[in-house]
């Protein structure tokens, strides 16, 4: 298709609202993802802090919002307060929080559906394995929202397991007449999910970084003619990999969305692992990661 009239992807700054929720239920999506429904009043307009708050709205299927925990070791929950807008933060203690893409928001059921990757021991991890539905948990933002882009030739969305919450919300309404070409590496077979059409999954490969898996199947698409838009994310050396591949395609920077949700230990074996993609990478990370 023509790219005449391209309109690159826009940033768009959110009210950001302290909301207290409840978990509505808990489904395994697959043996190592988890979905996690939430529900409450304050998923609509609220009054609070003296603040008239907006009811909450994502416009991006990249979108996310933070979750706040318990500090791990006095086990003591520290929030932000609520202002007119946005939220002040306290530095001393800060408040434990972690960022969670939104899988889905049903405006009219009043349901939020953030999916988690059940591996490690983190704090938000451990949170998914246990929770049951009635507990409650404060949810705020999203802060800003990415429009995608308009009369792209092509997308590319490409990443590990954790980018699949934001890859399957993609695919859940593509744009039309755009071909789409998506890619996610998972740890196995079965961690492929079956209701999400239009994914070329990769199951991960002893020896083999997740970069070089995905590289290697972009590397094979023969893609239509214009400036195309590249979304890739997860752990931080395989996003460094894959805007090498970012850049040998020509991607122009305003349309590339790279962002490094996690990152590797670097101890030992890995270290060497993560020296390796540094001097594969032709550019630095992008400032979100």
């Amino acid at each position: 298709m023509s790219t005449e009239g391209l309109v690159p992807p826009e940033l768009l700054e959110l009210p950001v609202v302290l909301r207290h929720l409840h978990v509505v239920r808990v489904v395994d999506i697959t043996p190592h993802m988890r979905r996690v429904t939430l529900g409450g009043e304050q998923l609509g307009a609220f009054r609070a802090e003296g603040f008239d708050l907006t009811p909450f709205v994502t416009h991006n299927p990249d979108d996310f919002v933070k979750l706040f925990f318990p500090d791990p070791e006095t086990d003591v929950l520290t929030l932000p307060e609520q202002d007119d807008g946005h939220l002040d933060w306290p530095r001393r203690p800060a408040p434990t929080h972690r960022s969670y893409t939104i899988r889905r928001y049903d405006e009219a059921a009043g349901e939020l559906d953030l999916d988690f990757v059940l591996h490690g021991d983190g704090i938000a991890g451990e949170w998914a394995r246990t929770v049951q539905p009635g507990e409650k948990i404060h949810v705020a933002g999203p802060r800003t929202s990415t429009v995608p882009p308009k009369r792209a030739a092509w997308w590319i969305l490409a990443g590990d397991e954790t980018a699949l919450p934001a890859i399957a919300h993609y695919l859940d309404a593509p744009p039309a007449d755009t071909p789409v070409f998506a890619f996610a590496v998972v740890p196995d077979a079965a961690d492929e999910q079956a209701e999400v059409e239009g994914i070329t999954w990769l199951t991960r490969r002893d020896g083999v970084s997740d970069g070089k898996q995905l590289a290697d199947a972009i590397g094979e698409l023969s893609l239509p003619e214009g400036e195309g838009w590249m979304w890739i994310a997860g752990e931080a050396g395989t996003v460094r990999e894959l805007r090498a591949v970012a850049k040998a395609l020509g991607v122009d920077k305003s349309m590339l969305d790279a962002s490094g949700y996690w990152r590797q230990p670097v101890t030992g074996g890995v270290l060497k692992r993560v020296r390796t993609l540094r001097a594969q990478a032709t550019e630095t990370l992008a400032g979100r990661i």
